[in-house]
């Protein structure tokens, strides 16, 4: 019988184990990943206190605003200071009165510029009931009857101060209250 030889081969390029470079390079993608998760889960965090810090401003200035609301008579005054209970939570609420020339709130004239493009019979829509109609006949040659005319309220700011990380933020709600109820 004839022998048949196997011939060895060597094998070049297999190798029994990881090289140290892989090893880094591993190491590396791990703590990137787990360092951009921490810092997702940290700014998660940081923004959860966020909400909730002006969740509480907002609570507190209905609060503020209910109080108001429920008192019979209103003037002109202001008042601010600490709300007890909430820590680092400051109120600040002030009542004017002021008048209010309807034709200028429509047009968007004043503070809080308003919706432009439309003249004031748009903007104060189709009267099928005919009390406006009515009003301005009452109203007769009152200053600017064509929109109702002037009219006198109260404006009411209240304004909570809220910690929010280093410093401090405000909320702040305004509303109008006729000074003749």
């Amino acid at each position: 019988m004839k022998r048949i030889q196997f011939l060895k081969t060597k094998r070049i390029g297999i190798r029994k184990g990881i090289s140290l470079i892989e090893v880094v390079l591993a190491l590396a993608v791990a703590s990137y990943i787990m360092t951009q998760t921490y810092m997702l889960i940290g700014k998660g965090v940081y923004l959860q206190k966020e909400a909730i810090s002006l969740t509480n401003a907002v609570f507190l200035a209905k609060i503020k605003m209910a109080q108001i609301d429920s008192s019979p008579k209103l003037e002109t005054t202001s008042s601010n200071g600490e709300i007890p209970g909430y820590i680092g939570y400051r109120y600040e609420v002030e009542i004017k009165e002021k008048e209010i020339d309807l034709l200028e709130l429509a047009e968007g004239k004043g503070k809080d510029k308003g919706v432009k493009d439309l003249p004031p019979e748009d903007m104060l829509g189709k009267d099928s009931t005919g009390k406006f109609e009515e009003l301005r006949k009452k109203r007769g040659g009152a200053k600017g009857s064509n929109t109702g005319g002037t009219i006198k309220v109260f404006s009411i700011r209240v304004a909570i101060s809220y910690p929010s990380g280093g410093s401090d933020k405000v909320y702040e709600v305004e509303t109008f209250k006729s000074s003749k109820f």
